[in-house]
């Protein structure tokens, strides 16, 4: 669906809701850069008839698992980092989806 020449100001309208986006998605990667990737996971060990929990994060480098011991002060500052983490990646996509979007209807050339 190409929008109609004649009709300058939808087109514009359309293309500055794209730039806007780029813009958003933009600065989304950006601040996704600065938090950290992988999930929280607990193990738990038996020791003398105790039961110890051991929080770790679990990331990729590449193609290779890593694994990441968390102490009980960085808990909790960890998963609200990993939470916002995971609603900027959310935001992300909605933006990307958006962008496809609108460069279908404007006809844009990457």
């Amino acid at each position: 669906m190409k929008v109609v020449e004649k009709d300058n100001l939808v087109h514009e309208m359309l293309r500055e809701e794209l730039d806007r986006c780029r813009n958003m998605s933009a600065s989304l990667v950006k601040m996704l850069a600065g938090l950290p990737k992988g999930s929280l996971h607990v193990r738990y060990k038996e020791y003398k008839g105790k039961r110890y929990a051991y929080h770790y994060l679990k990331y990729r480098e590449g193609r290779k698992n890593c694994s990441k011991h968390v102490s009980a002060g960085e808990l909790e500052k960890l998963s609200k980092e990993l939470d916002v983490r995971k609603k900027y990646m959310s935001e992300l996509s909605s933006y990307r989806a958006r962008i496809k979007y609108l460069e279908k209807i404007l006809s844009v050339k990457k």
